[in-house]
């Protein structure tokens, strides 16, 4: 990975961007975009595992809201973790609806919660790429 400097949090790795609000989309597109990531967007879990299916192995990292029609994270991080095994997925929520239970922020790679600043969606994309094992 090239980074321009200290404290830039940029990368050249593809980032599957999931969420079912447009206006999120369009701003965590822009932001990972300007920083150097290849960013691919869908709209719902079942959007994203499409987008997987499609991408097979050049996806470095998931970053996924919580509440979503069709497939919420719950659901996608259960089939990733059994086709994608080693990849590393990133929860955005502001409120999960009481969709997590007591051990589920265990099957994920890291937690941002909503609302955040851009530069904070930045460490988060670059510390949870980084700690891919």
């Amino acid at each position: 990975m090239t980074r321009a400097g200290p404290g830039d949090f940029g990368g050249d790795e593809t980032v599957l961007l999931v969420d079912d609000e447009p206006a999120i989309l369009r701003a965590g597109s822009r932001l990972l975009g300007r920083f150097g990531y290849t960013v691919i967007t869908a709209v719902d879990g079942r959007d994203a595992v499409a987008c997987l299916e499609r991408q097979a192995g050049s996806i470095h990292c998931v970053v996924t809201d919580m509440v979503m029609p069709n497939m919420d994270a719950r659901d996608l991080i259960d089939v990733i973790r059994d086709r994608w095994p080693g990849l590393p997925v990133l929860l955005s929520t502001g409120d999960d609806g009481g969709r997590l239970g007591p051990g589920d922020l265990a099957l994920f790679s890291g937690l941002i919660p909503k609302p955040y600043t851009p530069a904070e969606m930045l460490h988060a994309v670059r510390t949870t790429l980084d700690s891919r094992g």
